[in-house]
């Protein structure tokens, strides 16, 4: 038997991941759970979109199905493509002020430096200020959760910000770790059984 499902997937063009649940009854009529995300997700709050859900025979399904899931599909993506096009210029913004705040910082140090002032002499490396540390978590917690989104929670798990370094996010971290490796322990599990 030959079908064209995964054609029809292919020409919505919309690459992600899909988590498809069927269920039959005892009339042989189905239940489908069809849920969309995208490769890289950097919003938590597209956690809530709902899967989509679709019953009916299976001729009604193999006739309407495309045409059910298309347009929720493509706006999915769309939402997607445009949060993750917003994060990214927030992003660029934040580099672009931080270079401006450096290049201030340089010209001031240039300034008393000609001055004389031995006071902007800086000995090792400077220590990364309370904001600094604040991006740098926020950063590596956006990382995380686009790698859990793509399912490849060991390296989500190596991205993880250590307590030692954030100890008044300890609880949050320790959370995160333990459902990051729980994850992993199912996709092992999952992986082993398909396989067997």
């Amino acid at each position: 038997m030959t079908t064209n499902f995964f054609q029809n997937i292919a020409s919505l063009n919309v690459p992600g991941n899909w988590k498809l649940t069927l269920h039959t009854d005892e009339s042989g009529n189905f239940t489908i759970s069809a849920l969309f995300t995208a490769l890289h997700n950097a919003d938590n709050a597209l956690k809530a979109i709902p899967p989509m859900l679709l019953k009916g025979t299976p001729d009604e399904l193999d006739e309407g199905f495309f045409e059910v899931i298309t347009q929720p599909v493509q706006q999915t993506a769309g939402l997607y493509d445009n949060l993750n096009a917003y994060h990214k210029e927030v992003e660029e913004a934040r580099l672009k002020s931080k270079m401006e705040q450096d290049k201030k910082a340089k010209e001031n140090k240039a300034k008393a430096g000609a001055n004389g002032s031995k006071d902007d002499i800086e000995i090792g490396e400077p220590k990364p200020s309370k904001e600094d540390k604040r991006k740098a978590y926020v950063q590596a917690m956006i990382e995380v959760n686009e790698l859990k989104a793509a399912c490849k929670y060991g390296e989500a798990l190596a991205v993880l910000p250590v307590i030692s370094e954030y100890p008044e996010k300890e609880t949050e971290i320790t959370k995160k770790a333990e459902e990051l490796t729980r994850l992993k322990a199912l996709k092992d599990k999952n992986l082993e059984l398909f396989h067997a």
